[in-house]
């Protein structure tokens, strides 16, 4: 086959992203159409995903020695995606409604997904670097995009700063990796790892040590959490979903493949750091969400404590075949809740004719009786929140299944106590919510949401998305069947 048409066809989803941020920016500068341009964002993202399908005909190809386009690639690109899709969904009714320039919020959507599905083909540490900061750098307007809320600005100025010392410490750690290795590509310097000893160089870990300290921030894990509740709070609810779903997915994707290729967890200081960020993150995060009254915060440390199980299927990745299995199942029960519960932020939001971050301070009255009056958006939310707490006939209990599974084969008990003891606190905090949604309504509350057409697209969403979550949790099989096919063909 004819390399270059085949490096062309695995590109699709770069280019039509690409071709759609200089349509938006054309439309832009000739006539501001908020309804256009929030279409043609959507539909491109649809044809983005639907060519996948002809990405997967490819597969297995290297474009430009930089990215290398494969089946696990594929399948991170796709959940990127669909994260931008459901983002752009739930964002046009908040923007409707927004006093200032509308359109700009889909490029930066689109810029920051572009950096994404770089991050899930990387095989290399030059393009590991540009898709972080591709990502990065719209989140930076995003998360301020209600520039005229103190809370917003404040969440934007803390993640900008911050996030800037993380690429510092990324870009310090690759050059430390570079000189000890010679080589910024991961295959080889996997290789080089075995046969240079590269292991017991100093320069190595502490090069290493580095990527993972901004990894570590980018995932937002203890102890680089600290700016996960401010933004997840000060940002718009629809980037708050942006950035617990696409920004992690990718960087989650990265990081994975970077420790399979680099068997770093060979090494018993960074494998006892990670083991120790893991169990923290885990703890951490379901303590400080029970004592949360805003439910984006609560959220905020919920989405350290899932990062910190998904931790786990990386410390495991040598050792356990059934690592990537658990990570991929686990995940995609997380992509939907996330999706799901934001959704139905959004829509009370809309309920109370209110800007989305003045209706969070305390959840107990905003979201008390809402089975009374809007039954369907409550089923939805108590799916998506059992699915978080990993109960029983739910996506979320059979990906923390699979993380529980690898901690025992592996032997890393102090993580097993770890989960067992966070779940029960997840269950409580969750049920919490749960509970508060069936109780007696405040008559302030007792308000039924409009059937406005904007709003079809998000609850069509919300049903898929809960649908799945049940389905999947019942008969996983087709999903279990999915991930074992995108492995990695170095992982073997």
């Amino acid at each position: 086959m004819i390399t270059l048409p085949n490096q062309l066809i695995a590109s699709f989803p770069l280019i039509i992203i690409g071709f759609t941020i200089l349509i938006v920016l054309i439309s832009i500068s000739v006539k501001r159409n908020h309804f256009f341009i929030a279409l043609v964002t959507s539909i491109n993202l649809g044809f983005s995903l639907l060519s996948l399908y002809f990405v997967n005909k490819v597969s297995e190809i290297k474009i430009m020695s930089l990215l290398y386009i494969d089946n696990y690639s594929i399948f991170y690109i796709a959940l990127i995606i669909i994260s931008s899709l459901s983002t752009c969904i739930f964002a046009y009714i908040w923007l409707s409604k927004f006093l200032d320039h509308k359109e700009e919020f889909y490029l930066l959507i689109l810029i920051s997904s572009l950096g994404g599905i770089i991050l899930s083909s990387t095989n290399n540490f030059v393009t590991l670097f540009l898709g972080i900061e591709l990502l990065s750098l719209p989140l930076f307007g995003l998360i301020g995009y209600n520039f005229y809320k103190k809370i917003s600005l404040e969440a934007s100025i803390k993640y900008t700063i911050l996030s800037t010392v993380a690429s510092s410490f990324l870009l310090f750690g690759i050059a430390l990796v570079y000189s000890e290795s010679g080589s910024l590509n991961y295959i080889v310097i996997g290789k080089r790892f075995t046969s240079d000893l590269l292991i017991y160089k100093p320069l190595f870990l502490v090069g290493f040590c580095m990527i993972i300290t901004s990894l570590g921030f980018k995932l937002s894990l203890v102890p680089f959490h600290l700016w996960t509740p401010d933004v997840y709070q000060g940002a718009p609810t629809s980037i708050s979903c942006f950035l617990s779903t696409v920004s992690k997915m990718s960087i989650f994707s990265t990081i994975t493949k970077l420790f399979i290729y680099i068997p770093i967890t060979n090494s018993i200081i960074i494998a006892n750091i990670l083991i120790i960020i893991a169990f923290m993150s885990i703890i951490f995060g379901n303590i400080m969400a029970v004592f949360q009254t805003n439910i984006k915060r609560l959220l905020g440390y919920s989405s350290i404590s899932h990062i910190g199980y998904l931790l786990i299927s990386l410390i495991t990745i040598k050792q356990n075949q059934l690592s990537l299995e658990s990570s991929g199942i686990y995940m995609i029960g997380y992509l939907f809740s996330n999706l799901g519960i934001f959704g139905i932020i959004i829509l009370i939001s809309k309920i109370y004719d209110k800007d989305d971050s003045d209706i969070d301070d305390n959840f107990m009255n905003y979201y008390r009786g809402l089975f009374w009056y809007d039954p369907y958006l409550c089923l939805v939310m108590t799916i998506m929140l059992l699915s978080l707490a990993g109960i029983p006939i739910t996506l979320g209990f059979i990906g923390k299944f699979y993380i529980i599974s690898i901690s025992i084969m592996t032997h890393l008990w102090w993580l097993v106590g770890g989960i067992l003891i966070s779940s029960i606190i997840g269950v409580y905090y969750y049920l919490r919510i749960i509970l508060n949604l069936y109780m007696i309504p405040l008559k302030t509350n007792q308000k039924i949401i409009s059937n406005d057409c904007c709003l079809k697209p998000i609850k069509i969403t919300l049903f898929l998305y809960s649908t799945l979550t049940i389905m999947l949790g019942i008969y996983p099989q087709p999903l279990i069947d999915l991930i074992l096919s995108i492995h990695p063909r170095m992982y073997y």
